[in-house]
């Protein structure tokens, strides 16, 4: 029912037209126009007149299609954040016209309350975005403990930056698929560490390069073999040492042994 239909039909006149703003309870937002308005009813207002039924859901005091605020909008961007339904609402209407309502925000109350609580001392160190499952981006900007995190409704998942000491973590507790399109470089001034319960496996269909300038180490607790289809370098300019307790050189073809001075015991 219009807003301006149930006013007409009172007895109060100077109830046509509402200046400021009011509360209200969203009621639908499937919004035909997929231009992310809202249905808002008004209790205070079915409450105030006998011209509907309060009982029967069709005729509540309800708003048009109402344009919601929002800090950023524009062609196909900015901040969608629609209100969910049953969410208490801050309402204003255009040049007092009950009939164009505009969603200025959302309200907590004693029964939909806030995400976060105040910290003690009232600071006010915490600003975060929750969504209805849980998924949370909290900025913190204490002194002591200054982060950004990044969570999703598990717990499980998440990203944390740790302003104080300059480091960040990044925590899956399933898979984590890196996809590079172009160059992937990875400078690390200090060390790198790699440790996998199962299976390391490294891949290339063009060339592979590792290049150590202090030492450098291959060691395995089982087999290991080094294996090329083409050839087969190994080169010291220093000594070059092969030691096992049984050592076998065997050549399908030619084998070839050569030094300065050839010792064999």
């Amino acid at each position: 029912m219009s807003l301006a239909r149930l006013l007409s039909a009172t007895s109060r006149p100077a109830q046509r037209q509402a200046y400021g703003v009011v509360v209200g309870i969203v009621r639908d937002i499937k919004d035909p126009a997929n231009l992310g308005r809202v249905k808002v009813d008004f209790p205070w207002l079915a409450e105030a007149t006998d011209a509907v039924s309060f009982a029967s859901n069709d005729e509540r005091a309800h708003s048009y299609w109402a344009r919601v605020a929002t800090f950023m909008g524009g062609k196909a961007r900015g901040a969608y954040f629609v209100p969910e339904v049953g969410d208490e609402v801050l309402v204003a209407f255009e040049h007092g016209d009950l009939d164009r309502p505009f969603v200025l925000g959302a309200l907590w109350n004693a029964e939909d309350t806030p995400p976060e609580r105040m910290d003690a001392a009232g600071k006010n160190q915490v600003r975060s975005i929750t969504s209805r499952s849980g998924h949370r981006i909290v900025l913190d900007d204490s002194d002591d403990k200054p982060s950004i995190t990044i969570v999703d409704k598990t717990g499980e998942n998440r990203i944390f930056v740790d302003s104080a000491n300059n480091a960040m973590e990044i925590g899956v507790s399933g898979d984590l698929t890196i996809d590079v399109g172009g160059n992937l470089s990875i400078t690390v001034q200090g060390k790198v560490t790699l440790d996998a319960v199962q299976d390391v496996a490294a891949q290339t269909k063009a060339n592979l390069e590792v290049k150590v300038t202090g030492s450098g180490k291959l060691e395995s607790s089982g087999p290991l073999d080094l294996k090329s289809s083409a050839k087969l370098t190994a080169d010291g300019t220093g000594q070059t040492e092969i030691k096992a307790a049984t050592v076998t050189v065997n050549g399908s073809a030619m084998t070839e042994v050569k030094g300065a001075l050839v010792k064999i015991n």
